[in-house]
């Protein structure tokens, strides 16, 4: 059995809300170094961070499936490995064995449990799960660093209450569960904690400037 580091099991948290969330595949790039995908003195390079980025938002644009009105994308699974197989050697990713053997059983598990029930998705399964880590999650530097980008406004960079808002509605659509129940669950967290200080020193910010 191989074994996922645990910076590698953040990535991927961190990935995944990037990707479904902010729709950011710039800052799912800016984290392949958390990924041990590429080293982080190759990322750093100006030249092979735009490529990366740009290779990413065409895989994006083939493997990602907005069905009218869905908050959430189809992953194409069936797609994810030939697009991984097509993109790697420009970059000479160092692949461990677990990424592709993910990804195959993902595909695997989805079809299976598609002809149990054809409404079935696992981006609806893993979705609230990473939400749900990065908020508990509040010890990890990257953690923080994910929650704060997707609850900041980067214009103004300040909390955006219309992300916050968001991302409740999504866990509450998602987990079915009452919108408040889910707020206060966010709450009880220590991202959530601090996100909530963080929006009160804003508001008496503001106040003090008035």
């Amino acid at each position: 059995v191989s074994h996922v580091p645990v910076q590698v099991r953040e990535g991927l948290v961190c990935a995944v809300a990037q990707l479904l969330f902010a729709r950011d595949t710039a800052k799912v790039a800016s984290l392949f170094g958390e990924l041990m995908l590429l080293p982080p003195a190759k990322l750093d390079e100006p030249a092979t961070r735009a490529a990366l980025e740009a290779a990413l938002a065409r895989a994006a644009s083939k493997l990602l499936d907005y069905p009218p009105g869905a908050a959430l994308p189809e992953i194409r699974f069936d797609a994810l490995v030939g697009e991984v197989a097509a993109i790697a050697p420009a970059f000479e990713f160092e692949l461990p064995p677990y990424f592709l053997n993910n990804a195959r059983a993902l595909a695997s598990l989805e079809g299976l449990a598609r002809a149990a029930d054809p409404t079935f998705s696992i981006v609806e399964s893993i979705y609230p799960f990473a939400l749900t880590t990065i908020l508990a999650g509040d010890a990890s530097p990257l953690m923080r660093r994910t929650l704060d980008d997707l609850a900041t406004d980067p214009a103004t960079g300040r909390l955006s209450v219309r992300k916050l808002r968001s991302l409740v509605d999504q866990l509450a659509a998602l987990s079915r569960k009452p919108r408040l129940a889910v707020t206060l669950d966010v709450v009880r967290t220590r991202g959530g904690r601090r996100v909530i200080r963080r929006l009160a020193r804003q508001a008496l910010r503001g106040r003090g400037s008035a």
